[in-house]
């Protein structure tokens, strides 16, 4: 990565100036100890709508033609843009209000692919991010936060650290957790020590366990039959689940980790698939589904808010 500019983008997909948004101008502010720039995009400032799922996109990708999304009046595009394509590192802060992050960044996060299938060479990660997630209660309450943020960072950066913060109730109590906030600024810090590194020597540097996915570094693990097969599901690395007495491992598979789910190898098996997908269905299985969908757009009471039965 060129470091000339040494410039973080922070998205903020919190409150202003609420918990998420906090512990990331804390993490801007270490990196800035370490004469990285830093400048913040604040979604809920933005109109924002969500994806309808149209597959515009990847039927004009699979055509040859350049991915647009379909929607032209909000302001996700440039988000993406800033997030996804500027030469800068990337910090994503988000809250976690109900296990997951929130729906602010879900929006961004589903919006990605048009911008993703018309620049493939951001999949080859030669920058680097972080995460931060805030929720008020425990882990019990937060375990797939860091996971699902992790489905985006993953496509464009190599990731150097994240941090799941818990117990942080309301707006602004996270002021009061002096920890949390010297681990932000740790972990700003941590970007931009690796922004000055050839991509090569970039490491992870937060938090693990044995049993954490090489690639994400998330401990979320599913049985695809049974066990001892896990697989990591954001980075569809498999490995072999052990245990020694009350203590757990991973033997992940290392041909996996060199091709993740969010890779150019990755993506592109997946573009094949979806491509064939897309080939039969609008050729021979176009008449059957004209045909067979008929009775389903006559059916039903559609419900809306106000109206009479």
């Amino acid at each position: 990565m060129r470091t000339d500019k040494k410039k973080i983008i922070g998205l903020s997909c919190g409150r202003k100036n609420g918990n998420s948004e906090i512990l990331l101008k804390e993490a801007c502010m270490g990196a800035e100890e370490l004469g990285v720039e830093s400048e913040i995009i604040r979604a809920m400032d933005l109109k924002i709508k969500p994806c309808r799922g149209c597959e515009s996109c990847s039927m004009a990708f699979g055509q040859g033609k350049e991915p647009r999304c379909a929607i032209k009046d909000d302001d996700v595009p440039w988000i993406l843009e800033k997030t996804c394509l500027e030469d800068c590192a990337l910090i994503v802060s988000v809250p976690t209000y109900h296990l997951r992050a929130n729906g602010y960044f879900e929006i961004i996060a589903e919006r990605l692919l048009p911008t993703m299938l018309s620049n493939l060479r951001i999949l080859k990660k030669t920058r680097v991010g972080a995460i931060i997630c805030v929720g008020g209660g425990e882990f019990d309450w937060t375990p797939l936060a860091l996971t699902t943020v992790n489905i985006f960072v993953q496509h464009t950066r190599l990731v150097v650290d994240q941090i799941q913060v818990n117990g942080a109730g309301a707006a602004g109590s996270v002021l009061m957790n002096e920890k949390a906030l010297a681990r932000a600024r740790e972990l700003g810090r941590n970007v931009a020590k690796a922004m000055m590194k050839p991509i090569e020597e970039a490491k992870f540097v937060g938090d693990e366990t044995a049993v954490s996915c090489p690639v994400c570094h998330c401990n979320v693990l599913q049985v695809p039959g049974k066990l001892p097969d896990v697989y990591c599901p954001v980075c569809w690395i498999h490995g072999i689940i052990s245990w020694d007495g009350d203590k757990m491992k991973v033997n992940w598979n290392e041909e996996d980790a060199q091709h993740p789910r969010f890779s150019e190898y990755g993506v592109s098996k997946h573009m094949e698939e979806v491509g064939m997908k897309h080939r039969r269905f609008f050729g021979e299985d176009q008449a059957k589904v004209k045909e067979l969908i008929k009775k389903y757009i006559s059916y039903g009471r559609i419900l809306k808010p106000g109206a009479s039965r």
